[in-house]
């Protein structure tokens, strides 16, 4: 699409082996662009474990023919596509200016649907310390028996299918990179991978936990992985991130060198840190290896609604994710997933959840990044999610909400931007494990969702690029010029947090306003500068803070804190208490020192438009019943008018009178002064206005 990326993730199912040009060019018709590329998910990795060449035409096995081997989706039913087929599909792809990647799990479905080739490998099985083996799923940095690695073969492999089939890259997802839920603390203990990291680390174990080296019962195994998880947990951490990134750095260059590309997951709809801390996988050392394309799984609508009762609907922790890991990253390598629909999973946001999955799509895209070059887009485009069995007029409805997403272009941020800082994050594992402190992502997310919607990130480089409010958390953890250019920063208001006991005025800050958290072990301070807070306003933190929330703290050492049960859609760090009240007052205190034309009377977010409008995500906080959102101009000042640019509503703004409230304008009559106007909103829906000032 003209102004983003859109790749298409989806089964064979979406095509025809029996068309000539296999289905490529209805497809295209069927959804009204040539997306970008398209990622054939062909599930088992035995698509590249047991490739055999191109001398002889042969059947692709049913669960790469679909995912999880399913028999149909609302199309049509599972095709035997054969390796020619395939190759096929490719070129004619190719002639109408898209690509062709192959996407893998790492997963087994012990013989269902063919021989599978780790029955022969069990060595290079994932370990969990829960039981031995665990589940049948490959783990791609252990060693066959004879000693030689896993991804050594795995590489040759995909450079021979790559080739054979014309394809222009692969993608890692599920089970193969990240390689499971919580990673760190539950896997992998095996022998083999302890002896990795015990060679690497130059770390020693105790004589009775070495004596355990060469059993993999399930016994043994949790005896490993309790002693390096309590007193080596950062070693094996950072162990895992250099045998993730040594990987890549192999794939990489093998595949690069033949003209692909590579892309993965790696995450599990995890920030930089949780990703980190609980898989092993840090992000930015993946891209420095070589990885053309993180894929994340901004997924709040799908991972939300389709998981039972018990399960939150987190969607400000999901949304976070864009900015973050935008600023993590080097720039230019960040798409999204989108959910869209999932014959396999069977679910349908398009059909099902329409006012969510609506709502993904415009926020994602309404983050931005500020560093050195200026203001980008944190995303570069969709990644849908899948993208196979979806009718025309159902493309039809997406594309018109794709072109309006990826519409965003901001000229300058005007809701808070939060500061990013490398050389916090460098040591916010040690800090975590020791004080359980809350990470920047939990700061963006947790006030978004108390009211005040953060819209943007500022990395260091960026900061001369920036002139709006600034949220700085942990302003301690900052290097050292990295906290002067704070404490110098002129162009706005500042708002940071710090740990206990922390005093802004021996870094050269006077602070306007300061306020603790009275019922946390680890109370958090938090200052304004650079902007006057209203007598009103502190009073009402006075009030916020003044009561307690209950929630009792941590105890005890927090190196030792139990973690919990993994589930990669549940909130996954257990973080140090920090009590509602001071929550609530941090996102209060922020929202009202933003320095913006107008108030707007629901949670919202804003960016300028090089036309000078004011784009204004406008978001209805209950998911069940339409709302109206009441937007009024500050002190003197006018609107000049107010467009809607979401599909909905369908009338325009109602223009008000602001003394009494009362809608006046009735899309007839003329409304001299504009000072305030209404918009509707739907359930669980974020409406779009382009608002110019007079």
């Amino acid at each position: 699409m003209k102004d983003g990326s859109v790749y298409m993730w989806m089964q064979l199912l979406g095509f025809d082996r029996n068309d000539e040009d296999k289905g490529v060019k209805r497809y295209i018709e069927q959804t009204g662009f040539v997306p970008d590329g398209v990622c054939a998910l062909l599930f088992h990795p035995d698509f590249f474990h047991q490739h055999r060449g191109m001398e002889e035409e042969y059947v692709l096995h049913p669960d790469n023919c679909s995912y999880y081997g399913i028999p149909r989706n609302v199309e049509r039913e599972r095709q035997p596509w054969t390796n020619y087929d395939f190759r096929d599909l490719a070129d004619n792809l190719h002639k109408h200016g898209s690509k062709l990647y192959a996407g893998i799990f790492g997963n087994s479905l012990n013989n269902k649907f063919h021989d599978e080739w780790i029955n022969d490998h069990p060595e290079v099985r994932r370990h969990s310390n829960t039981g031995g083996e665990g589940m049948i799923t490959l783990f791609a940095l252990k060693r066959f028996k004879d000693g030689t690695y896993y991804e050594d073969f795995f590489i040759d492999k995909v450079c021979e299918a790559l080739t054979d089939y014309h394809l222009d890259g692969i993608h890692l997802a599920d089970g193969f990179c990240p390689p499971g839920a919580g990673m760190t603390w539950k896997m992998e203990y095996s022998t083999d991978f302890i002896d990795q990291f015990i060679t690497h680390s130059k770390v020693t174990l105790p004589p009775d936990i070495m004596a355990t080296m060469g059993d993999d019962s399930k016994d043994a195994e949790i005896l490993r992985s309790k002693y390096i998880y309590a007193n080596l947990r950062e070693e094996y951490i950072n162990f895992m991130a250099w045998r993730w990134e040594q990987f890549f750095k192999k794939l990489c260059d093998r595949v690069h060198a033949i003209g692909k590309e590579v892309s993965t997951l790696a995450m599990y709809c995890s920030d930089p840190f949780e990703t980190l801390y609980c898989m092993g996988i840090d992000l930015k050392r993946l891209v420095n290896a070589g990885v053309d394309r993180i894929t994340a799984n901004i997924l709040s609508a799908s991972c939300g609604i389709v998981n039972p009762d018990n399960y939150p609907y987190y969607f400000h922790k999901y949304m976070a994710l864009a900015p973050t890991t935008a600023a993590f990253l080097p720039k230019g390598h960040l798409v999204s997933m989108l959910g869209l629909q999932d014959a396999s999973e069977e679910w349908s946001m398009i059909n099902h959840a329409p006012c969510h999955h609506e709502r993904d799509m415009y926020t994602m895209m309404s983050y931005q990044m500020i560093d050195a070059d200026g203001i980008n887009r944190a995303l570069g485009g969709f990644f849908l999610c899948l993208a196979d069995g979806i009718p025309k007029r159902d493309w039809d409805w997406e594309r018109e909400r794709l072109e309006i997403a990826l519409s965003s272009k901001a000229e300058s941020v005007i809701s808070p931007a939060m500061y990013w800082s490398d050389y916090a994050f460098d040591n916010m594992l040690h800090e975590y494990i020791h004080t359980r402190r809350w990470t920047p992502f939990k700061h963006f997310y947790e006030i978004s969702k108390a009211g005040t919607h953060l819209c943007a990130t500022v990395r260091p480089e960026g900061l001369e690029n920036y002139s709006g409010t600034l949220f700085v958390p942990n302003f301690d953890m900052l290097s050292a010029d990295e906290q002067k250019a704070i404490a110098s920063y002129d162009r706005c208001a500042v708002f940071a947090t710090a740990c206990p006991g922390f005093k802004p005025e021996e870094f050269g800050i006077n602070p306007s306003f300061r306020f603790d958290d009275k019922f946390s072990a680890y109370p958090m301070t938090a200052f304004v500068f650079g902007c006057d807070v209203s007598d009103e306003i502190r009073t009402a933190v006075a009030e916020l803070v003044s009561a307690d929330d209950g929630t009792p703290n941590l105890e005890g050492d927090l190196t030792q804190v139990e973690e919990p049960t993994w589930s990669i859609l549940l909130d996954t760090l257990t973080f140090s208490k920090v009590n509602k009240g001071f929550l609530d007052a941090m996102a209060l205190v922020l929202g009202k020192i933003v320095d913006c034309p107008f108030e707007v009377d629901k949670p919202h977010s804003i960016i300028k438009m090089p036309d000078g409008a004011y784009r204004t995500y406008i978001f209805n906080d209950v998911d069940h019943k339409y709302h109206r959102a009441f937007v009024k101009a500050k002190d003197d000042l006018e609107f000049k008018d107010a467009n809607i640019i979401s599909k909905f509503p369908i009338l325009p703004p109602r223009w008000m009178d602001v003394s009494t409230n009362q809608q006046v304008y009735l899309y007839t009559e003329e409304v001299k002064v504009k000072k305030g106007f209404e918009v509707k909103l739907q359930p669980a829906g974020v409406t779009i206005v382009d608002i110019y000032m007079k």
